[in-house]
């Protein structure tokens, strides 16, 4: 080699001349080279590890159709957004710049989020869902050529699994019937088949207006009853109040669960409790304010009946009043009908009614009522010197309520009805035209009487002189007789001092046909008076006659 082109080399920078056996070689000993590397997308990571919020566990489970939420932060070392998806299996498959795909199905995956901020999405429960229901964590980020970490299931009570509540069964709902102020039961068939952790329990309430949470009815005041918390079918008891109309009531019940989930045909459908029809009361049954009772000559006289009905299904229950009013020894048994009226003994079935502000409302269980029975002056009388003068009267108030039960009282105070003596007569005792110094004969004048009292009767006469002018018809010339007789053979002399006479007018037992009887006069004539027409005053008073002879 030129030597020349040695020393050149030798200038060369790295440039290292070696000499061999005589023969000089050259190598370079260091150069410059390209170099190259791939560096891959890093996969977000757990900053913050996920968690249900609230927590779902077995001691607070989510309700079917609440929400649970899951929420994590992650950061990304190539600072990319990322989603949360929450798995029901230990897989996921990243999809670039979309959600990834949970393997084995999700519960949810959030929509994206920053890195280092938090990830959230929720779940709502389903009936379908299990009772514990294990969930995976993955954070994916949102890239071309996407990763996702490695799951993570949380940790503690907020951790994998969550828990399902679901709602109680209830099937039927009944209740028992009551009289008012008694109490009823209401019973549900219900139970709750969740059994993680301790098994669910369940309580009932019933209301009287739609509406109620597990607490009770939303208004108090329409709460019936609340049950405790049993395994399966809750009972409540429920007091009628004292005076409640009888039939049927609706009423609202409702199940729930004890973690305040209801039963989902809450509140059960189209049910009815009853109260029943009871037997009504009467009480302090008096008549005629507890005073005998004096009729009225030939006419009526009002007498009043009147009593206390009490009805447990109030006031308004009652459908019929009625009095009875009868002698002692007829008894209510032989004037309790129609057809049993007898204006002598019986006054039977007259209608009563409720005194004015004495059933003012539903709530209200006693009502006065007075009843009007209109006696006849022939009633027959129980006092002294009577045929029936051993007994008294009674009054008897039959009530009838609406549901067909009846009651009845009798009077405890009896009366008497008293003797009423009255007449009536025919206006004028005619002789007709009789000459001077003659008498009637066997013609005889006729007064009828006529008993318009209750008691048989005799009578009183007496009379005055008969006069026309200064001439006078002494009073002795006129006789009486209770049968026809002949002046000149029979009759008595008239007095002017009243004399009994037993007349014997029977008792009157119809209004139609009084009892009567006839009086017969006779007359003698001076025969040194003057002619013309003479008038005096016969009188006739009714006396009670022996009861022998009614």
């Amino acid at each position: 080699m030129n030597r020349r082109v040695v020393a050149f080399l030798k200038k060369l920078p790295g440039l290292a001349v070696i000499v061999v056996a005589g023969t000089i070689s050259y190598s370079v000993v260091a150069d410059s080279i390209n170099t190259q590397v791939t560096v891959s997308n890093s996969s977000p990571t757990f900053s913050v590890a996920p968690a249900e919020s609230p927590v779902s566990d077995t001691t607070t489970p989510t309700n079917v159709g609440n929400v649970v939420t899951f929420q994590a932060t992650a950061t990304d070392a190539n600072n990319d957004s990322y989603r949360l998806a929450i798995c029901k299996t230990n897989a996921v498959t990243p999809n670039g710049v979309g959600a990834p795909t949970c393997d084995g199905g999700s519960w949810c995956v959030s929509s994206t989020a920053a890195s280092g901020a938090q990830a959230s999405c929720t779940y709502t429960a389903l009936s379908g869902d299990a009772e514990s229901n294990d969930w995976f964590a993955f954070v994916c980020d949102s890239t071309t050529g996407s990763t996702c970490s490695s799951s993570s299931q949380g940790s503690g009570s907020a951790g994998s699994p969550f828990a399902v509540n679901h709602a109680p069964a209830f099937t039927a709902m009944n209740s028992t019937a009551g009289d008012p102020g008694a109490t009823i039961t209401f019973t549900a068939t219900a139970s709750d088949a969740d059994t993680s952790g301790s098994a669910d329990t369940v309580l009932l309430v019933v209301c009287s207006v739609s509406g109620a949470t597990a607490s009770g009815c939303t208004i108090p005041a329409n709460q019936l009853c609340i049950s405790t918390a049993v395994s399966s079918n809750p009972t409540c008891d429920y007091t009628l109040p004292a005076v409640k109309n009888s039939g049927t009531t609706s009423y609202y019940s409702y199940v729930y669960d004890s973690h305040n989930l209801g039963a989902t045909n809450n509140p059960f459908p189209s049910k009815s409790y009853t109260t029943n029809n009871v037997s009504p009361s009467v009480s302090n049954v008096v008549v005629n304010g507890a005073a005998d009772i004096t009729l009225t000559a030939g006419t009526t006289t009002n007498v009043t009946v009147t009593g206390t009905i009490t009805d447990a299904n109030s006031c308004q229950n009652i459908s019929s009043v009625k009095t009875s009013l009868y002698r002692s020894g007829v008894g209510y048994s032989a004037c309790d009908t129609v057809g049993e009226l007898n204006y002598n003994y019986c006054y039977s079935l007259v209608t009563c009614s409720v005194s004015g502000g004495s059933c003012t409302g539903g709530t209200d269980a006693s009502a006065d009522y007075s009843c009007t029975v209109t006696m006849q002056y022939h009633t027959d009388p129980t006092d002294v010197s009577t045929v029936y003068s051993a007994e008294n009267w009674l009054g008897t108030i039959l009530v009838t309520d609406s549901g067909a039960l009846t009651a009845t009282a009798e009077s405890s105070t009896p009366i008497e009805v008293a003797s009423l003596t009255a007449l009536s007569l025919d206006a004028l005792v005619s002789y007709g035209n009789i000459g001077l110094g003659q008498d009637s004969g066997a013609t005889n004048a006729t007064t009828t009487v006529t008993a318009l009292g209750n008691v048989g009767i005799d009578t009183e006469l007496s009379g005055t002189s008969m006069t026309n002018g200064t001439d006078t018809i002494p009073v002795a010339n006129q006789k009486y007789g209770t049968t026809a007789f002949t002046y000149s053979s029979g009759g008595t002399a008239l007095s002017t001092t009243p004399v009994e006479i037993e007349l014997n007018v029977l008792k009157t037992t119809s209004v139609g046909t009084p009892a009567t009887k006839s009086l017969y006069w006779g007359i003698a004539i001076p025969g040194s008076i003057s002619f013309g027409t003479y008038t005096g005053t016969n009188n006739i008073t009714a006396i009670k006659g022996e009861s022998n002879e009614w």
